[in-house]
């Protein structure tokens, strides 16, 4: 029998939202245990993941702080939701803006910075999100929040239209991204496109077309619960092991493991058994694992 368990990297097209992509993915998975591992907004495209049966329960221990986006974006106009579907809100002359006056604002840009996320973002307000919020024609204001920016690249300088790529942490939202470089500059602007390549150690090479899978087909694009986590630090087991897991049981692994962090406890017939994480203990024959999330 098919396990019902794994991931799938979806590449995304413009106008679904993630809602979408997983309504999608239940009806080819034949299954309704799915979820997924980061949203992306309606308008952009890429990289998605999607977890399936057990594998819901395993996102929290993914790698996924770590995203990288191409995007463009227009000078001159800026929009209500920030990206091309919305409408104008704002204009502003552009021509003043020199690619050496990018640049250098660019640069202000790297690191760890505050971003107030677009009012039209999953967000909630009072349990509420802000989208909603938005389109009911209440006023919505979010809080800047710390982001981190790992590298900004100018890819094409082409004034009004300027194509990016950016490395960034969790939590950063490129339509914001693009609108404060264009008010650092003296202007206003929104995205036009926004496609995001990776996330964590996944990439587009890796992903697949909604279009392009059936029933028949779809399980076999799907990751195996052990290469989802394959990030992870890996431990062997042997049955004994095993066992003592199914029971709930801690056990003891030769290698020497940092403190708290999740590992991947695989078996020898290469299953991911659980994800367990070292406990406190001084026992001198290695760590001692006590399981997070048990597989069995």
């Amino acid at each position: 029998m098919q396990s019902q368990d794994g991931l799938i990297l979806i590449d995304k097209d413009a106008g679904m939202t993630s809602f979408d992509v997983c309504r999608q993915v239940r009806r080819l998975a034949g299954t309704r245990k799915v979820g997924h591992t980061g949203t992306l907004d309606p308008d952009a495209t890429g990289l998605m993941g999607v977890v399936l049966g057990r594998c819901t329960k395993l996102a929290n221990f993914l790698s996924l702080d770590e995203k990288v986006y191409a995007f463009e974006m227009v000078l001159g106009s800026a929009t209500d939701t920030e990206d091309a579907s919305g409408e104008v809100v704002a204009e502003a002359d552009w021509e003043h803006v020199t690619r050496e006056d990018f640049e250098q604002a660019m640069t202000g840009f790297l690191g760890t910075i505050d971003q107030v996320p677009p009012i039209y973002s999953a967000l909630k307000v009072d349990g509420k999100r802000a989208h909603a919020l938005a389109r009911a024609g209440e006023e919505v204001t979010l809080a800047a929040r710390p982001i981190e920016i790992f590298e900004l690249d100018l890819v094409d300088f082409s004034p009004p239209n300027i194509a990016m790529r950016v490395r960034c942490g969790s939590g950063t939202y490129v339509r914001a991204l693009a609108r404060d470089l264009a008010i650092e500059v003296g202007t206003v602007a929104h995205t036009r496109v926004i496609r995001r390549l990776s996330v964590g150690s996944f990439d587009l090479s890796q992903a697949h077309r909604l279009d392009e899978l059936t029933p028949e087909t779809f399980w076999s694009k799907v990751r195996s619960p052990a290469h989802m986590v394959a990030s992870l630090e890996q431990v062997k087991i042997d049955e004994d092991q095993r066992r003592a897991i199914g029971f709930g049981q801690t056990i003891l692994a030769e290698q020497e493991l940092p403190m708290g962090e999740p590992v991947a406890v695989i078996d020898e017939s290469g299953e991911l058994v659980a994800i367990m994480a070292r406990k406190e203990s001084h026992d001198p024959q290695g760590s001692r694992l006590a399981p997070r999330r048990v597989l069995i």
